[in-house]
């Protein structure tokens, strides 16, 4: 007899957990259950994919044969197949690219709408150590408005682990050119940056044109 997901308690039931509280909210344990569906005689599913799990990261299942597989009891040669193929996916999803910001050029690309905005936005590029891009993120109203909190943008920062970061805002104007107050703001901003370890690399201004407080020298980045 398989012991089949629907055999647990409710409140264990992964497919449930998915539907109640997302996916993101799954162990990589629940969430292998749910490939799988059925345990055996004497281990139900959790117990089956947790017993794989404790040998085999994810991805390293990707490089063992079937067999090896079905060394676990209750790995049928078609579990022991999506096993592989699971392990391949999160393989493979691990050495995907992120996009990299590794010029103006790269800049000035993701913000050329920006030119054709009637408000003024601050848009914030979260980098790794890398030059990969982590999140892209906006912020309503640009540095020069009262009221303006770097603690949002360096709350950001933290939660996706970033290393760097690049300003960008617009002037509705059509000016590129920096202000003073985004200067002083900029170097605040940068000074706050040191201390929490993560490096300001650059601050753009989008006009008609597009300007960079590092090629000018405008900030000591």
């Amino acid at each position: 007899m398989d012991y089949r997901i629907e055999d647990l308690p409710e409140s264990e039931r992964p497919r449930e957990k998915l539907e109640d509280l997302g996916v993101k909210n799954l162990s990589d344990v629940e969430l292998l259950s749910i490939v799988l569906r059925t345990g055996t005689q004497g281990k139900n599913v959790k117990e089956l994919s947790s017993e794989i799990l404790k040998e085999y990261s994810l991805d390293e299942i990707a490089d063992r044969e079937p067999d090896e597989m079905k060394k676990f009891e209750g790995v049928s040669r078609v579990k022991a197949g999506q096993l592989i193929a699971v392990g391949e996916l999160a393989r493979r999803l691990k050495k995907e690219e992120r996009d990299k910001i590794e010029s103006l050029s790269d800049v000035e690309a993701r913000t050329d709408d920006m030119r054709f905005m009637e408000s003024e936005v601050l848009r914030v590029f979260y980098l790794n150590s890398g030059n990969e891009l982590l999140r892209e993120k906006e912020f309503d109203g640009g540095i020069s408005e009262v009221g303006f909190d770097t603690r949002d943008i360096f709350q950001e920062a933290m939660n996706c682990n970033a290393s760097a970061m690049i300003l960008t805002h617009n002037h509705p104007s059509g000016e590129a050119s920096a202000t003073e107050q985004d200067v002083r703001t900029t170097e605040e901003i940068v000074e706050l940056g040191e201390g929490l370890g993560v490096e300001v690399l650059d601050h753009v201004v989008v006009g008609e044109g597009f300007s960079s407080m590092r090629k000018n020298s405008k900030v000591n980045f």
